[in-house]
Protein backbone atom coordinates (compact mmCIF):
# COMPACT_ATOMS: atom_id res chain seq x y z
CA UNK A 1 0.00 0.00 0.00
CA UNK A 2 1.36 2.93 -1.33
CA UNK A 3 1.80 6.09 1.48
CA UNK A 4 -1.11 8.97 1.04
CA UNK A 5 0.16 12.07 -1.34
CA UNK A 6 -0.26 15.54 -1.95
CA UNK A 7 -3.95 15.30 -1.88
CA UNK A 8 -4.56 13.28 0.91
CA UNK A 9 -2.47 15.87 2.84
CA UNK A 10 -4.26 18.93 1.82
CA UNK A 11 -7.21 17.44 2.51
CA UNK A 12 -6.26 16.36 6.05
CA UNK A 13 -5.12 19.72 6.84
CA UNK A 14 -8.10 20.93 5.71
CA UNK A 15 -10.49 18.68 8.20
CA UNK A 16 -7.96 19.76 11.02
CA UNK A 17 -8.82 23.65 10.18
CA UNK A 18 -5.48 24.59 9.47
CA UNK A 19 -5.25 25.02 6.11
CA UNK A 20 -3.40 27.54 4.55
CA UNK A 21 -5.25 30.66 2.19
CA UNK A 22 -4.14 31.09 -1.17
CA UNK A 23 -2.47 34.24 -0.32
CA UNK A 24 -0.38 32.30 2.17
CA UNK A 25 0.43 28.65 0.16
CA UNK A 26 3.80 27.80 -0.06
CA UNK A 27 3.22 26.52 -3.68
CA UNK A 28 3.69 28.17 -6.52
CA UNK A 29 0.93 29.46 -8.75
CA UNK A 30 2.77 27.62 -12.14
CA UNK A 31 2.61 24.13 -10.07
CA UNK A 32 -1.22 25.07 -8.60
CA UNK A 33 -2.10 25.20 -12.22
CA UNK A 34 -0.67 22.26 -13.22
CA UNK A 35 -2.72 20.82 -10.15
CA UNK A 36 -6.21 22.38 -11.06
CA UNK A 37 -5.46 21.15 -14.53
CA UNK A 38 -4.39 17.46 -13.57
CA UNK A 39 -1.13 17.44 -13.40
CA UNK A 40 -0.10 17.63 -17.14
CA UNK A 41 2.93 16.30 -18.51
CA UNK A 42 5.83 18.87 -18.68
CA UNK A 43 7.29 19.07 -22.36
CA UNK A 44 10.56 18.07 -23.04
Amino acid sequence: MSKPGLYANINARKKKGISRSKKNSTISKEAYANMKAGFKKKKK
